[in-house]
């Protein structure tokens, strides 16, 4: 009888074992990501100074499901969403990330809405929006009003990563469409910009070594415009080709130095010869650069302080006035907690030629403010390679 009792036990023990082991692989991992960014901003113009108390743009949340499927693929789903610009027209809301993503080891094929490719890599500013006319493609099909238009949109990509270094991607887009009197009744979300980019990365566990080429990349997108005129797509795409470098200038684990710099190029349409709107701006012909010296300081393996220094320009060869523009960004980060920083930053803007009608003469922002993070996860069953947080915009790149 006793035998008998043991036997029931043994066997509700590995019943319930097998049961245990079955959640563990059905269940998803969860995981929440947040970035609060608050500025006080003080804005001095040429006739005016203008403040804005509380900035809270940017500041957003996500939440992310991860689930081991029966192959050697994952799946993962995110939503999230952000406070966007105060002048803007989204609402009080933006749902900038709403995807599914599927990856292996060496593949990740991505749908759903999220950050377009318009940059290649980041760059120390407190928001990813503070340099945005010299660090990321602008959205052709915008009114230029909204910075998100050229941030986000809906995506479709395959990656595919060669020896966890190099990067290939190619994509497919639909970049926000301002409607255009008279509006249409439908809304188009075909696919309006294509193309792709290669990109050597050291990976994150390999940074510590501090090689002398941290990252480097081109790139190409193409948006497929209706150019008057033309019939053939490819005279009707608007191409831009950038091209993007990362390096370390001191190889030290505790004192990091680098110097980044990204190059944009947009082929523009050689009949626009003056700039008018956002219209015309973005179909000129044009040159970006942005570059930024950057000094990071680590103690006991963790960010304590990184003091920046980055400038832009973009020239306009083919107008007919001589037009051009020039960027100044200083800023200081120090870190007052786990994930939990002060900075404070100093932008300074100029136009000439055809710019000064839309954007004035020149421009200052003086901000300060704290930005506080947090990333948790839940029943943890994979890697970190891309976090929830590596979605946003990272200042301590």
């Amino acid at each position: 009888m006793r035998l008998k009792k043991q036997m029931h036990l043994l066997v509700l023990f590995v019943m319930l074992s097998v049961w245990a082991g079955a959640s563990a692989q059905v269940d998803p991992e969860i995981q929440l990501g947040a970035r609060g960014v608050v500025s006080f901003n003080t804005d001095i113009l040429a006739h005016k100074t203008t403040t804005a108390v509380n900035d809270f743009s940017d500041t957003g949340l996500l939440t992310g499901f991860r689930q081991k499927l029966y192959n050697k693929f994952r799946g993962q789903l995110v939503i999230g969403f952000q406070f966007p610009d105060a002048e803007s027209d989204l609402g009080q809301l933006f749902f900038h990330q709403t995807f599914i993503l599927l990856e292996d080891q060496s593949n990740i094929i991505k749908l759903g809405r999220s950050r377009v490719r318009s940059a290649m890599i980041e760059f120390p500013t407190l928001r990813d929006d503070d340099a945005l006319e010299f660090t990321d493609v602008l959205n052709p099909f915008s009114s230029g009003e909204n910075t998100e238009d050229h941030q986000y949109g809906n995506v479709l990509e395959y990656a595919h990563i060669f020896n966890q270094r190099v990067w290939l991607r190619i994509h497919g887009e639909h970049f926000t469409e301002t409607p255009q009197p008279p509006a249409t009744a439908e809304t188009d979300f075909s696919l309006n910009a294509i193309g792709f980019s290669l990109q050597y990365r050291v990976p994150p566990t390999q940074l510590w070594n501090r090689p002398l080429i941290q990252q480097v990349g081109i790139g190409f997108n193409n948006f497929l415009t209706d150019r008057p005129g033309y019939r053939s797509r490819w005279d009707r795409a608007l191409k831009n080709v950038t091209t993007s470098f990362v390096i370390n200038l001191k190889p030290d684990p505790i004192h990091f130095v680098d110097f980044r710099a990204q190059a944009i190029y947009n082929v523009g349409f050689e009949e626009v010869k003056q700039v008018t709107d956002f219209f015309t701006l973005t179909r000129a012909r044009a040159l970006a650069t942005f570059a930024s010296f950057r000094y990071l300081l680590r103690k006991l393996e963790r960010p304590a302080l990184q003091v920046a220094l980055s400038a832009g320009y973009k020239t306009f060869p083919d107008l007919q006035n001589k037009t051009d523009q020039f960027q100044l960004v200083a800023n200081l980060f120090y870190r007052l907690g786990d994930n939990f920083d002060a900075v404070a930053q100093v932008q300074f803007r100029q136009f000439n030629g055809d710019l000064r009608a839309l954007y004035g003469e020149s421009d200052t922002r003086i901000q300060f403010g704290f930005v506080y993070s947090i990333d948790q996860s839940w029943n943890n069953q994979f890697d970190d390679r891309e976090s929830l947080l590596n979605l946003e915009h990272g200042y301590i790149p």
